[in-house]
């Protein structure tokens, strides 16, 4: 608030810097020697209420300091509304006076006086131009002689005059070096200014091209989504035809089979629901990532969903010859709520994954409930062990430990991002604790009272 009453004070009708700068100096003058002779004037007032001081004393005094706050104010108001030049020559010309006429001529040529005559020499190369000050000096050198020569009847004092002419030396040599070093500042700024200018123009264009490609990658992302889902609805409807056809054929409702056509039926059979699995994931994906997969809560008891998810593996158990244990722990409640369609597709993608990579041994599967407002599933493998590295991104899409086009295990690298993606959307969580060559142990954890929507059921949607 202050700086800114200053600024409006100091205010002055130019856009020359330079000449900015001598009119704001010279109006800071102005103002201090205003305010002080004011202060005086008011203090000579009260003294001649109080009557210390004579009659004559007071009124030749009032009369001298009133002048000088006349001429003072005047010349402020000259110096800001009109030119600056003949307010800093007023200034500079009422210094002089005040000095020629402080003290007895004696004084003034040869005494305590004399060191006064600098102080305007010194301003007139700020207030005005550096050369000023030697015009300054010729006056002041003027009036010297002149009292010295004609009412002290002395030879002038040429060293007073040298003397004089020294110091405007000294401050024509600073006020140059502060104009150029201010000009160098002026155009470093101008410089500086064009610089940000230009970073900045590139900047916003660099940040407009940035908009418009993440504008694009959203785009692509979402036509991605819509494509899989097409694609995958597309697919999944001859691929559930394949599979019917095949099934009645199986139970020979169009006649009796040989041996070679079971087998062969039994392996088309077998790549139909790989392929449609593999369908049903893709589909899954898109949905979540359009938000538009929905889960419907509802109870259900742990063991119907063990003995579904034991059925489902149990050919792919007994094709590889391992194992597959579970263990439930008192304490799970024997109905939960949630989505058991969703929550068998988590089991089954947890134990399909560690079947997959286990040669020896198998699957522990264990339920507990690790504090009182979640259940857990724990799925333990006897397999390879996964790296850390490889660990981090192993719940993105379609990610995968080996991802080679002559890998072993085939897939799109979607059932642990599909995990993940569920247990989130069930408010969950699902984590992993490896070793390479000590097996592999993967945790969900779900809320026991699942969270509730209006309509009883959570869509899916920004889950990555």
């Amino acid at each position: 608030m202050k700086s800114r009453i200053m600024e409006r004070w100091l205010e002055v009708p130019t856009t020359d810097p330079e000449e900015t700068r001598r009119r704001k100096l010279l109006g800071i003058l102005l103002t201090g020697v205003t305010t002080l002779t004011f202060v005086i004037l008011f203090g000579l007032v009260i003294t001649h209420f109080l009557d210390l001081i004579p009659q004559d004393t007071y009124s030749r005094l009032g009369l001298a300091v009133f002048a000088l706050f006349t001429g003072f104010l005047i010349t402020f108001l000259i110096n800001r509304y009109s030119a600056g030049w003949l307010a800093a020559v007023i200034f500079l010309s009422l210094l002089v006076t005040i000095f020629a006429f402080a003290d007895e001529p004696r004084q003034v040529v040869e005494g305590r006086t004399l060191f006064l005559f600098t102080i305007p020499i010194l301003m007139s190369s700020v207030i005005l131009r550096p050369w000023a000050s030697f015009i300054t000096a010729g006056v002041c050198g003027m009036i010297i002689a002149y009292i010295d020569a004609v009412i002290l009847h002395n030879v002038p004092g040429i060293p007073t005059i040298l003397g004089f002419f020294t110091v405007a030396f000294v401050s024509w040599l600073s006020a140059r070096s502060l104009e150029t070093a201010l000009v160098e500042v002026r155009a470093f700024n101008l410089e500086l200014e064009d610089r940000v200018h230009l970073r900045t123009n590139e900047l916003q264009q660099a940040n407009g091209q940035l908009t418009l490609a993440y504008e694009k990658l959203q785009e692509l992302d979402r036509l991605k989504s819509r494509f899989l889902s097409i694609v995958s609805h597309e697919l999944r409807t001859p691929l559930s035809a394949i599979l019917g056809f095949g099934e009645m054929l199986q139970a020979e409702v169009y006649g009796p089979l040989s041996q070679k056509q079971r087998g062969a039926l039994e392996r088309i059979l077998a790549n139909d629901e790989r392929m449609l699995n593999l369908v049903n994931d893709l589909l899954d994906q898109a949905r979540m990532e359009a938000g538009q997969l929905s889960l419907k809560i509802e109870p259900f008891t742990l063991q119907d969903l063990i003995d579904d998810m034991e059925s489902t593996m149990r050919v792919l158990i007994e094709s590889k010859k391992l194992y597959l244990k579970v263990h439930i722990s008192p304490v799970v409640p024997i109905t939960l709520q949630g989505d058991r369609k969703r929550l068998h597709q988590i089991l089954v993608n947890l134990i399909n994954n560690a079947l997959k990579f286990t040669q020896k041994g198998g699957v522990n599967v264990h339920f507990y409930c690790p504090d009182e407002d979640h259940w857990a599933v724990d799925v333990v493998d006897t397999g390879p062990g996964i790296s850390q590295e490889i660990q981090s991104s192993l719940f993105e899409p379609f990610r995968q430990g080996d991802s080679s086009t002559t890998r072993e295990h085939t897939g799109f690298g979607l059932g642990l991002s599909i995990v993940k993606q569920l247990a989130t959307l069930m408010g969950g969580s699902v984590s992993l604790i490896s070793e390479v060559g000590a097996g592999s142990t993967f945790t969900v954890k779900i809320p026991i009272v699942p969270p509730q929507t209006n309509t009883n059921q959570r869509k899916a949607g920004g889950i990555a």
